[in-house]
């Protein structure tokens, strides 16, 4: 055998990949386990663990009140959030360039493109430009309430409190509807929502009673309720797996082992609830567009 031969050898051997992730994870899963193992043998800080109700997932005493208005934890993370939106295009744009760099280049090609092209002229059209501050407003406004479920420390969802959903339907539910009114006249505009052109006379009866329950009262329902319920359940799932891992904890030395199970399962979820979180944002938004798209296209 040449020393050509073996260098080709050499380096066609390929080599042997890394996996440290896994053995950090599970170094850190086994070492937790035999923490928690001896904690049980020895009996060393030994704890009673009462598990929350659901209401207290959900419910908050008042941090402080402004007179007759209680001010709760959710309260100060939605107005934090509002400020955080409201500083960050601020910031973005307060010097604009041509070509634009550092926060206004995230802001604009990360962030104002993707609401402005996928949603706004998508569905809208040309018109849809006009719209975009709304509906950007809108969707970052959702999505950081949304993350609030998953980031630490605050772990609770502000949409998952049905006052801030239904308040966000009312405003989309007042500007379609006062978009269809300017630009076709009011009588024009309830007209074409109760009966649209190309359908036989006899369908109107029931057609028009459907389309106005639908347009007027429906859309603000179902658009408040979906995001409200949505995020409930998440923040449901993911407390009961957190409150799982900590009664387990609490538990005997099975548990203080076996909590890997339900800690490990809430872990793999929160990536899922990262999805609901963005895809809730993105329905509520391209929802909004479509009922402005119908207010201002109604022959669509």
């Amino acid at each position: 055998m040449t020393t050509a031969t073996v260098a080709a050898g050499a380096t066609e051997a390929p080599p042997k990949k890394k996996r440290r992730l896994p053995k950090v994870l599970g170094f850190l899963v086994v070492t937790t386990a035999i923490a928690y193992l001896a904690d049980a043998i020895i009996g060393i800080g030994s704890t009673k663990f009462e598990a929350p109700t659901v209401q207290e997932l959900f419910e908050f005493k008042p941090i402080f009140k402004i007179g007759s208005l209680e001010v709760t934890f959710p309260t100060l993370v939605m107005f934090a959030m509002t400020a955080l939106v409201i500083f960050f295009f601020a910031r973005a744009f307060s010097r604009p360039k041509l070509v634009p760099g550092g926060l206004q280049n995230v802001a604009e090609a990360g962030m104002i493109d993707f609401v402005r092209n996928q949603i706004a002229i998508s569905v809208i059209g040309p018109e849809g430009a006009a719209w975009t501050p709304l509906l950007a407003s809108i969707f970052f406004w959702v999505l950081l309430n949304n993350f609030m479920s998953i980031f630490p420390i605050i772990q609770f969802p502000v949409t998952s409190r049905m006052a801030y959903p239904a308040t966000l339907a009312a405003i989309v539910w007042v500007t379609y509807n006062g978009v269809g009114i300017r630009e076709q006249g009011f009588f024009k505009y309830f007209k074409n929502i109760m009966f649209p052109p190309g359908v036989p006379k006899a369908i109107y009866i029931l057609l028009t009673p459907i389309e106005l329950f639908s347009t007027v009262i429906v859309r603000p329902i179902t658009l408040s309720v979906r995001l409200f319920a949505n995020m409930v359940a998440g923040h449901l799932i993911l407390g009961v797996l957190f409150v799982g891992s900590s009664v387990f904890i609490a538990g005997g030395p099975l548990g203080k082992v076996g909590y890997v199970a339900p800690f490990g399962l809430s872990i793999i979820l929160m990536g899922l609830e990262l999805f609901v979180i963005f895809m809730q944002a993105f329905i509520f938004t391209i929802l909004t567009a479509v009922y402005i798209s119908g207010a201002v296209h109604p022959e669509h």
